[in-house]
């Protein structure tokens, strides 16, 4: 389906590319939207590795072309030679033909990615592990907090022989932790930093992509995952926590 605008006023074009009857394509470097840190740009090229090495795995009849690190970089070489910015790939699909034709191939995919949303929520409702007994206390209660990495990153793929944009699509990676412990023991608690944070979104968020892309190829990759939950039964006046 063409013609629905997206939350960032682009429009998606969510129809999956025919990946599989390209012979050669190029994942151009991801880049971070402008004003990111230094952590979200190194994010944003990792996320572009990581789904060229998937999508590899499953098309290994297909030529993929993409930068593996700072001494291998094929693509980026070529946009100094042409004399082209990541940005100009992004936003003029004729300019991103014309990196691909420049390399041979038949498809150019290129992404750019949003600053990821980091989340922490302390939750003061106070719970009891299933099956204890007695009063309220420090050491038979317990509370909850919740982290989150929100990632999106807007993904483009251009067909360099006709310089159109097939597919055009914003794409999310939900990704949730929770915590329970004692009341005594908050002060206690080690949650993931921000940096685990962002390392999970760089392993999950090219799997979602790569699904989004070719959601036939691939088993079903959920927008959302819950990669940490306690492994005790809670229960309050509403009856048993649900951690979702």
């Amino acid at each position: 389906m063409a013609g629905c605008f997206g939350g960032d006023g682009e429009v998606d074009i969510d129809t999956p590319p025919p990946i599989s009857d390209a012979k050669h394509i190029t994942i151009v470097p991801f880049f971070a939207e402008t004003g990111s840190t230094e952590d979200i740009n190194k994010l944003a090229g990792r996320i572009s590795v990581n789904l060229a090495t998937r999508l590899e795995i499953i098309f290994k009849e297909a030529e993929w072309v993409y930068d593996i690190s700072n001494k291998v970089k094929p693509v980026a070489d070529k946009l100094t030679e042409l004399g082209l910015t990541l940005e100009q790939i992004y936003a003029d699909p004729a300019l991103a033909a014309k990196l691909g034709q420049a390399l041979g191939t038949d498809m150019v995919i290129i992404g750019r990615v949003e600053n990821p949303k980091l989340t922490s929520q302390d939750y003061d409702r106070h719970l009891m592990k299933q099956g204890r007994q007695g009063g309220i206390s420090g050491t038979s209660t317990y509370i909850r907090t919740r982290l989150t990495a929100i990632g999106r990153i807007r993904v483009k793929v251009v067909d360099a022989n006709s310089s159109e944009i097939i597919f055009n699509n914003r794409i999310r990676s939900y990704l949730k932790y929770w915590y329970a412990y004692q009341t005594q023991q908050s002060e206690q608690q080690i949650f993931k930093s921000d940096m685990d944070r962002l390392a999970d979104l760089g392993q999950y968020l090219p799997l979602r992509i790569a699904y989004i892309l070719h959601p036939t190829g691939f088993k079903l990759e959920p927008e959302q995952q819950i990669l940490l939950k306690p492994d005790i039964v809670l229960k309050g006046t509403g009856g048993v926590v649900e951690f979702n």
